[in-house]
């Protein structure tokens, strides 16, 4: 038998006040902001935002069939669905739980046609995907407070987040002592630029790669705080791709931005409690054009098809004279003001800081990243099992060490401690296909056929199309 391999995971917490805390002071603003697209981005379904006469639609392995009690049927099973992410303004995705773990759906509702499609990077897989984790970083963004649990990839409470959409303490900061009047509550537009642009960042600057600080990560950061603190964010080497949230990354390679000495930021064109633009913020330093309007945006900032799927665009924040003649970044680099470690350089390209790793990893202080991804490179020779042994220790959640751990407790024939991880990681993530396949094989060799069949059938439950998983099924009945 083949041993496949497996993914990764994280975790954290929410406490603060509530955005209905803020009404009786600030009524005016609070519904205002209550009515804007950030306010609306995720939250229970059934507010009857969407159409139900097209919810039949095609595509590939499967017909989909969305009912107005958001069942999701495609003929192989059915996908409940019980929370909207989107502000509805382009569309709305979808994400249901599934024992205990939030699961995206395959289906989404795209408001320009008023009907139902497959989610954004669906239509390129040739099967029934309903296995696609809803991990903390989605509603870090589109939800106030996500309450994960510690050490599972997409394990939430019901409901999995303290408050649906963006509230006030996302961009303002914990407000339990401002509304017991001990202490002020923090106004972003009035402190230093790049802590002020920290609050857009962490959800509007996708970068090419991602990287948190040792111990760290998006949830650790607040507002008033360097994002660079708790995440590295690099940019460009993606050959011209781009993405709904790389506003940031393009505006700061604008030449109006480098020429306004930190003065333009997001704020300076976008109201953020309306969610609104402010379509005259041209010409606080520009005159109009001789033959164009009061529409500058229309012409210097265009609207593009994002890499993550036809229906999705992007506005052009590059502000460019002539529009695409700013050229992409073909090189990774950090972003504007970020200042990465060697650590950091050597997590976002791993292939080429080899050496790097395997220096850091020597240090007695060397963080689970680190051990994890070099075990990784080191798979090929065999010799990743002591490193992911060593990130257990220090982590002994991680998926991705508990699975490949098991690949090599398997290989040293030492099956039961094989068969403990891959129970564990599974029981973390049954998202995971590889793990409940090891964990299905593994308990056949040990004559567990009732146990294999029992992982076999959950395996199935997320990914109906497993052709292996079904005919090792078939076997054991």
């Amino acid at each position: 038998m083949r041993w496949l391999v497996a993914l990764a995971l994280a975790g954290a917490v929410w406490a603060e006040t509530g955005s209905w805390a803020c009404a009786p002071c600030h009524r005016e603003i609070f519904e205002k902001q209550r009515r804007s697209g950030m306010a609306r981005s995720s939250g229970r379904v059934g507010d009857g935002f969407e159409k139900f006469d097209a919810g039949v639609f095609r595509g590939p392995g499967a017909r989909y069939r969305v009912t107005p009690t958001y069942e999701v049927d495609f003929g192989k099973g059915t996908f409940r669905m019980e929370y909207f992410v989107g502000s509805g303004a382009v569309g709305r995705s979808y994400a249901g739980f599934v024992d205990g773990f939030l699961f995206q759906s395959p289906a989404s509702y795209y408001s320009a046609r008023g009907a139902w499609g497959l989610s954004p990077g669906y239509a390129t897989k040739p099967f029934v995907d309903v296995a696609r984790p809803v991990e903390r970083a989605c509603l870090q963004c589109h939800a106030t407070g996500a309450r994960a649990a510690a050490g599972t990839q997409n394990a939430f409470g019901d409901p999995p987040f303290a408050e649906g959409g963006v509230g006030c303490e996302r961009c303002h900061g914990a407000g339990e002592s401002h509304v017991a009047r001990t202490g002020p509550i923090i106004n972003p537009a009035k402190l230093p630029a790049a802590r002020r642009d920290s609050v857009c960042l962490q959800c509007h600057l996708t970068g090419a790669a991602r990287v948190a600080r040792a111990g760290k990560g998006p949830e650790t950061f607040r507002v008033g705080e360097l994002l660079s603190d708790h995440l590295m964010v690099f940019v460009g080497g993606r050959g011209g791709e781009r993405a709904a949230t790389d506003h940031a990354e393009q505006l700061a390679r604008s030449r109006c931005a480098q020429a306004s000495g930190e003065k333009l930021w997001c704020g300076t064109c976008h109201d953020a409690h309306a969610g609104s633009t402010r379509q005259a913020a041209c010409l606080d330093c520009h005159k109009p054009h001789a033959n164009g309007g009061a529409d500058c945006a229309g012409c210097h900032m265009p609207k593009g098809r994002s890499r993550e799927g036809e229906h999705v665009v992007y506005t052009d924040h590059t502000i460019a004279r002539k529009p695409g003649s700013v050229a992409a970044l073909k090189e990774l680099r950090p972003f504007a003001w970020m200042a990465p470690t060697e650590r950091e350089w050597a997590l976002a390209e791993p292939a080429k800081n080899l050496g790097v790793l395997e220096k850091l990893a020597a240090r007695a202080d060397a963080d689970a990243a680190v051990l994890v991804q070099l075990a990784q490179l080191y798979d090929g020779r065999g010799k990743g099992g002591v490193l992911y042994e060593r990130a257990l220790g220090l982590q002994p959640d991680h998926a991705t060490a508990m699975a490949n751990l098991g690949i090599y407790r398997m290989q040293e024939g030492r099956s039961r401690e094989a068969l403990a991880l891959w129970t564990k990681a599974f029981a973390k993530n049954p998202g995971l296909l590889a793990v409940g396949l090891n964990l299905a094989m593994g308990q056949v060799q040990a004559g567990d056929k009732l146990g294999a069949a029992a992982t076999l059938r959950r395996v199935l439950r997320f990914h109906p199309d497993s052709a292996q998983a079904r005919d090792l099924l078939g076997k054991l009945l």
